[in-house]
């Protein structure tokens, strides 16, 4: 058992060192996100319009101890993962009493798409996932000890309240320890003792500054929230595609084979666990299937992001883990163990593949394989670089201080990175739903003044635009390729005495 206690550190090692490398490199643009997430650590706060502030903080302490370049936003995206399945291992290894099984969730964690995309991308993902983890482990442990430990009650505090701070998925948690409760009676018995209102006190203070400035902000966020549930729309509807497509993301982000591993691992841990009164089993069902099943009932009412359900496989993970651990230990000779590795190999050889071509998407090039744009994930992480190049351009150029001004936070946070000294950038409201600029505000200090408005929709926005501008002209089309392909276009407005914002 030394042996994959051994090779575990070193895959982490390796793992941890290939990211670093890979974010030092350059090698993909900031997507969207981590550019508006970046600019919300230029303005820190207790919280904001859609998101808590923990992944902003972050952002603030690596980029001011270092620089403000992709390499140090993404830095805790790369921490955070190793954390998370160095966490996934230890959790594993109490659960099932065996570093082989802790070996196989790091592994499975390693070739999974939706993980090692998290590895490298800055969003809130990284936070949340790593203290999900980190409470999973410290509920396990409490439980073990019949709910005595003040410390682990603490820390699953410290963990909620942090997780909270990241995305408000962290509070499903409280789903799965009811869900959890019920199927096991005897774990209830530990609401007799102090440790979990201990937990619930400490998450609580955590959670404060959001509550307090979503209170000062008329609870946006909640408005926020009603909205991408699709709670505000009157009478709910039910649609089968949307639920279609949320199970078909979840392939993509898992890998077809591994997704079918990790389900049938979980609902095999629920029906193991209720045939053999195994709390151990219920309790990687409870925090697996009900997380993956309340985002699959919400898909059937409105659209479900993918990574959304992120957080159900980390059990699955361990759960998997545990029963591969099974079925070699059940194995009778070397022949058998041989087959079972290889048919391991194959469930993760897909997202190794899908994996390695997210990393690194021109070697479909090298192979003849034309993959459209569209269909290619990594598009979204090109072109924003020349954007703010060719704008910087454009500013030399005219010599004079133009503001710039974009309809999308997006392309608004893309461009308060990229264009040289990273200037401030605003966000007008032309019907779009509602972000954090328009919380910020300012626009109403550019009455009068000239600026540069930066659009990919032509059209529609330069209509809006007219009724605000006393002039609008066309200064200039950027045009961005990737893999020798037409990618993102942007058009670049000069927009004439502003007449400030539509009451």
């Amino acid at each position: 058992m030394r042996f994959y206690r051994s090779f575990a550190a070193v895959l982490l090692a390796a793992f941890t060192l290939f990211h670093l490398w890979y974010i030092a490199a350059g090698v993909m643009n900031l997507a969207p996100d981590e550019a508006y997430y970046w600019e919300w650590s230029r303005r820190l706060d207790w919280s904001y319009y859609s998101k808590g502030p923990l992944v902003a903080w972050l952002i603030a302490l690596t980029t001011r101890l270092g620089t403000d370049t992709e390499f140090f936003v993404r830095l805790p995206a790369v921490l955070l993962a190793t954390g998370t399945a160095t966490l996934l291992y230890i959790l594993t290894a109490r659960i099932f009493r065996s570093a082989r099984a802790a070996f196989f969730a790091v592994v499975i964690c390693a070739s999974m798409p939706l993980f090692v995309a998290g590895s490298i991308l800055m969003t809130i993902d990284a936070p949340l996932v790593f203290f999900w983890t980190l409470a999973l482990y410290c509920l396990f442990a409490a439980l073990e000890e019949n709910g005595r430990g003040r410390v682990r009650w603490a820390l699953l505090g410290l963990a909620l309240g942090l997780g909270f701070l990241a995305k408000y998925t962290m509070l499903l948690f409280f789903l799965c320890c009811g869900v959890y409760g019920f199927f096991v009676p005897a774990s209830r018995r530990c609401l007799k003792t102090a440790g979990p209102y201990l937990a619930v006190a400490v998450a609580f203070v955590l959670a404060l500054p959001v509550l307090v400035w979503n209170w000062r902000h008329d609870w946006v966020s909640l408005l926020h929230v009603m909205e991408r549930t699709g709670l505000t729309g009157g009478v709910p509807r039910f649609w089968a595609a949307t639920a279609g497509e949320f199970l078909g993301a979840q392939l993509g982000i898992t890998s077809p084979l591994l997704f079918w591993a990790l389900g049938t691992a979980m609902v095999r841990a629920g029906r193991a666990g209720l045939r053999g009164n195994d709390a151990s089993q219920l309790f990687l069902f409870a925090f697996s299937i009900p997380v993956l099943a309340f985002f699959l009932l919400w898909s059937f009412h409105a659209r479900v992001e993918a990574n959304w359900a992120a957080c159900a496989y980390i059990a699955g993970t361990v759960a998997c883990a545990g029963w591969w651990d099974q079925l070699m230990s059940k194995a009778q000779n070397v022949p058998a163990k041989l087959r079972l590795a290889g048919v391991f190999v194959l469930v993760l050889l897909p997202g190794l593949a899908l994996s390695g071509v997210a990393h690194f998407p021109r070697t479909l090039d090298s192979l003849g394989i034309r993959l459209p744009l569209k269909l290619d994930p990594t598009s979204r992480l090109q072109g924003w670089r020349e954007l703010g190049t060719a704008v910087g351009e454009i500013l030399a150029n005219e010599g004079k201080d133009f503001v710039l001004v974009s309809d999308t936070y997006q392309i608004a946070s893309e461009a308060a990175f990229y264009v040289p000294g990273r200037p401030r950038v605003y966000s007008i409201n032309l019907g779009r739903s509602m972000n954090q600029y328009d919380i910020w505000g300012g626009l109403e200090e550019l009455k009068g003044r000239d600026f540069l408005f930066l659009t990919e929709d032509e059209e529609p926005a330069t209509r809006s635009m007219a009724a605000n501008c006393e002039e609008i002209q066309k200064l200039k089309a950027i045009d961005t390729f990737y893999r020798g392909q037409r990618g993102r276009s942007f058009s670049v407005f000069v927009c004439r005495r502003y007449a400030g914002p539509r009451p």
